[in-house]
């Protein structure tokens, strides 16, 4: 699970200046700065120079609000830009160590992570003194993770355990090492670093709902049902906050649901509160399926199994609610109709989702473009680093072309793995099922399936869904 962070916008409170009598006599130096004493923000509100024509312009807290604009519509490459001009045109500016983070972050943003990394390098050695240093190093170990490099990421985290332990970027550093030593399947040491992270954390909703796989995959259920729980009573604030609730209560269901002593009726209840818009919506709506199966009501339980069918088409569950059609219709004694789907549901599961073949396809494709992307990542950051000249835009005009279709096969390469890394996950799902189907029933006297399943539970094993 890749770490998830937001930023405060910052308050337009422009004031503007009537005259320059307000300011002290301005030099002819194009980066001598005036302040007015206003300020209610940042120390000043406005900034003026005098540049080489004698005319008065306003400077870099503008400027750095009007990038920050970009950043937060998410105009990353705009954005980067605006935040490298800030940096060339005003070394001197209070919050120059900001716009050279925000500059990184616009590259990370657009996995230009060679220009990232770069930036926050340099910005380590530039600004020493900077409140912002903590910050660069836990952005270039987050980036090792990003990539993979776990070893080079924990070695940049004993660093960041060491210099910054009571800064706001160890709670984020224990964060990520912790997804490491999950991913590596050290499951103990994933809880012990998540633990460290308190309520009204940022990380804090992630982190236990890390632990609850994590001491699912150990069998403790009574720890992972209390990480979900916790989950569940803290209020969200925004999209990605509530997509990790939904997938809590969803896991919270699954375990009730498979409990020794089941509470079919509680489980059901906390499936029926996952939100329509949730990426879980459709494992929701397949644990209620089970649950009035599980009670003997194959009616309501067709109901649900076809609704998902019908509208979640490249749903994982589909396989599945032909599964329990089949069962359904069995249980009714509509044995055609049994046999129809769970024919269907066979087809479904026989092979992987995504297969050998389009993984290998797709990263020969990704190979090819990676190259080309890595010349961009150069020329974006070269031309950040320089003042708009009309030399410069129009560089940067002509750059944007190639750099936006090869972004997108990036991006398409990126889908197309989220969607690989289900299908693996659903690979035990997929065996099950088929086991499941058994023996097809017919008509009248003669062989009939499994039922109940052989693992009559919406999931076979607790998995992160995001």
């Amino acid at each position: 699970m890749m770490l998830r962070t937001s930023f405060i916008k910052a308050a337009a409170i422009g004031l503007a200046v009537a005259c320059t009598s307000l300011f002290a006599k301005a030099t002819d130096t194009p980066n001598q700065y005036q302040q007015d004493e206003w300020s209610p923000e940042y120390g000043s509100s406005t900034w003026m120079y005098e540049n080489s024509a004698g005319l008065f312009e306003t400077g870099p807290l503008d400027d750095y609000r009007a990038a920050k604009r970009l950043f937060l519509n998410r105009q990353f490459l705009d954005a980067a830009y605006a935040f490298g001009e800030i940096q060339t045109k005003y070394p001197t500016f209070r919050l120059v160590d900001q716009a050279a983070f925000y500059e990184a972050k616009s590259f990370e943003k657009l996995r230009m992570h060679k220009a990232a990394r770069e930036i926050y390098r340099d910005a380590i050695k530039r600004y020493p003194q900077s409140d912002q240093l903590a910050k660069y190093h836990f952005q270039l170990m987050n980036i090792d993770y990003k990539e993979g490099k776990y070893t080079e990421a924990m070695n940049k985290y004993q660093y960041i355990a060491q210099k910054f332990g009571k800064s706001d970027a160890k709670a984020d550093a224990d964060y990520v090492a912790g997804q490491i030593k999950f991913e590596q399947g050290l499951y103990k040491e994933s809880i012990d670093l998540h633990a460290s992270i308190p309520p009204g954390n940022a990380n804090y909703l992630y982190a236990r709902y890390t632990m609850g796989i994590a001491s699912s995959r150990m069998h403790k259920w009574n720890e992972a049902e209390n990480c979900f729980h916790d989950i569940t009573e803290q209020p969200v604030s925004n999209k990605s906050e509530r997509d990790i609730q939904n997938a809590a209560k969803v896991k919270l269901g699954h375990i009730i649901f498979s409990a020794e002593k089941p509470d079919i009726a509680a489980a059901a209840q906390i499936y029926g509160q996952v939100q329509k818009e949730s990426p879980v919506f459709d494992e929701a709506m397949l644990g209620i399926t089970w649950a009035f199966l599980k009670v003997h009501k194959p009616d309501e339980a067709i109901k649900y199994a076809k609704w998902i069918i019908s509208n979640l088409p490249e749903s994982f569950s589909v396989p599945e609610a032909y599964l329990v059609v089949g069962y359904c219709n069995y249980i009714k004694k509509n044995y055609r109709e049994a046999i129809d789907a769970l024919d269907e549901a066979g087809k479904r599961t026989e092979q992987p989702i995504v297969s050998v073949a389009s993984r290998d396809s797709a990263r020969q494709a990704f190979d090819a473009i990676w190259s080309k992307f890595d010349s961009v990542q150069v020329l974006a950051l070269d031309l950040a680093r320089q003042l708009p000249t009309p030399r410069v835009e129009s560089k940067r005009k002509a750059l944007r072309p190639t750099f936006e279709k090869v972004h997108q096969a990036i991006e398409d390469y990126v889908t197309f793995m989220q969607r690989a890394i289900q299908s693996d996950r659903f690979e035990s799902n997929r065996k099950r099922i088929l086991d499941d189907i058994g023996p097809k029933p017919m008509p009248g006297p003669g062989p009939r399936p499994h039922y109940p399943p052989n693992n009559s539970t919406p999931n076979d094993e607790l998995e992160d869904d995001l």
